[in-house]
């Protein structure tokens, strides 16, 4: 009986065995493309980067670390990831960039941890105290700022703008108006407020050019017969109005110059005011009273002075440029008023006429 079914056992078993072995291979090669595809997710990739660029950080190696954090925030685009930028930035002596770096990371990484939103507190207000602030006062909306060839966006800017100490060459401007280009020179905890002018005031016009001269008649020694244009008075309306434009434009443009000059001397005492406990002004309207003491009324003041001078100017440049108009017209009435048409007569050589006629304009 037993020989008998020994050959069955075999046959069972040589089919059963190849089964088997497919069953784990397939098994095995399921596990390997699940770990594959795990491996090629950006989210641990970008772990991935997070952990080698904290490995460089600690060994000084701060630029290669900045490396490794941009790789993983262009994989997996968190705000958290803002951290380790400014730990890098701090590392390579990028105090500026640092402290925008820990500026995003608070406004945007809402879901960080309690302990390390306090540490992006603590070298936000150390980071405060090694770099310099400005805030730029622009006289027209839309212009782009750039300070060191680096967009900072256009006006009016939302925040002031955070610079390392030392010299910076800050350019403001806008089609249609010449560049604004001044040189700064910036030291740590330094705060400047500056001014900016691009409207320009449209000189008044000149007088007006003499009328032209009187047509030469044909025949002065003939009787001549002319019909001139009807008397006119000597002061017409369109003349009186470009004096008066231009007047008001004079006006306009002096406003414009003395709330200038206004506006320079207030935001200059901005700049210097030492009040407690600060000991100092700031133009950021999210600080308290912008400092305490008169900060807030010097830099109201300066502010509403510089409107007005914007008004002035703009004022100045559209009664200028009515007056050119009007003055305009003016010539061209002249010159038309100017046209007269003579009769003139001289006697004549052919028997059959007795004088020859020409009538000219």
């Amino acid at each position: 009986m037993s020989s008998s079914n020994e050959p069955y056992r075999l046959a069972f078993g040589g089919r059963i065995l190849p089964v088997l072995l497919s069953l784990i291979v397939a098994a095995s090669l399921t596990a390997a493309s699940a770990d594959v595809r795990a491996d090629a997710d950006p989210r641990n990739v970008a772990k991935a980067k997070l952990v080698e660029g904290g490995d460089l950080l600690k060994q000084g190696e701060y630029q290669e670390a900045l490396d490794r954090f941009k790789e993983a925030y262009g994989l997996f685009q968190s705000p958290k990831i803002y951290y380790n930028f400014g730990l890098a930035y701090i590392g390579l002596g990028r105090n500026a960039d640092a402290m925008e770096a820990f500026d995003k990371f608070l406004s945007e990484a809402l879901d960080a941890s309690a302990d390390l939103r306090a540490n992006a507190e603590r070298h936000r207000t150390l980071l405060a105290q090694k770099v310099g602030t400005i805030v730029v006062e622009c006289d027209v909306e839309g212009a782009e700022v750039a300070v060191d060839g680096r967009s900072l966006g256009v006006t009016p800017l939302k925040t002031p703008a955070r610079l390392d100490p030392g010299p910076h060459q800050l350019v403001v401007e806008k089609s249609g108006s010449p560049p604004f280009a001044k040189r700064l020179d910036l030291s740590a905890g330094q705060r400047l407020t500056i001014p900016v002018t691009l409207v320009v005031p449209v000189a008044p016009p000149a007088a007006p050019a003499a009328p032209a001269p009187a047509p030469i008649r044909l025949a002065p020694e003939a009787p001549v017969v002319s019909s001139g244009p009807a008397t006119e008075p000597r002061w017409r309306l369109e003349r009186k109005l470009a004096w008066a434009a231009g007047a008001a434009a004079v006006g306009f443009l002096a406003l414009g110059v003395l709330e200038q000059l206004s506006a320079s001397s207030s935001f200059q005492k901005f700049n210097d005011a030492t009040p407690a406990p600060l000991g100092r002004c700031d133009a950021d309207d999210r600080v308290l009273a912008h400092g305490g003491g008169d900060c807030s009324q010097l830099l109201d003041s300066g502010r509403s002075a510089a409107h007005l001078a914007l008004v002035g100017f703009v004022g100045a440049g559209a009664l200028a440029a009515t007056s050119v108009v009007l003055f305009v017209l003016d010539r061209r009435a002249q010159s038309a008023s100017a046209r007269t048409a003579a009769l003139a007569c001289v006697p004549s050589l052919a028997p059959q006429a007795g004088a020859v006629c020409a009538v000219r304009f």
